[in-house]
């Protein structure tokens, strides 16, 4: 096994970022055109939310009445991603809220502004 690079650690950002153009040049050619739009479109939800929530620093109630579209980024930039069940069952949240503001980002419009806040609150901690 040859060890490119093992010992020459002020190569390696230079090697990661050619790696990734080289990756992200061989995707925007060669990939289908469903996982190309669908990356395009990820890539913009991931910087609306990352702009909405100010680098990840401010991810509260009022965030996500105004932005439900900001929960499925939130979700899968945790480490590992979390399921939508699992994050129902670990913040004890209603399953219906998770499904409206990933689904169709907008919130239910049967629950009421007091179980909305607190489902909110639960699923902003």
């Amino acid at each position: 096994m040859i060890a490119v690079n093992r010992d020459k650690p002020d190569r390696w950002k230079q090697d990661i970022r050619q790696s990734v153009d080289m990756y992200n040049e061989w995707f925007l050619r060669f990939a289908p055109q469903a996982y190309r739009k669908t990356r395009a479109q990820t890539t913009k939800d991931v910087e609306t939310m990352l702009t909405a929530t100010k680098n990840l620093t401010d991810v509260g109630i009022n965030l996500m009445k105004a932005n439900p579209s900001v929960l499925p980024s939130l979700r899968m930039s945790t480490c590992p991603p979390i399921a939508m069940g699992r994050l129902v069952g670990l913040a004890g949240i209603s399953r219906t809220l998770l499904k409206l503001m990933e689904k169709e980002n907008r919130l239910p419009l049967q629950m009421s502004s007091e179980e909305l806040d607190c489902n909110l609150k639960k699923l902003a901690n």
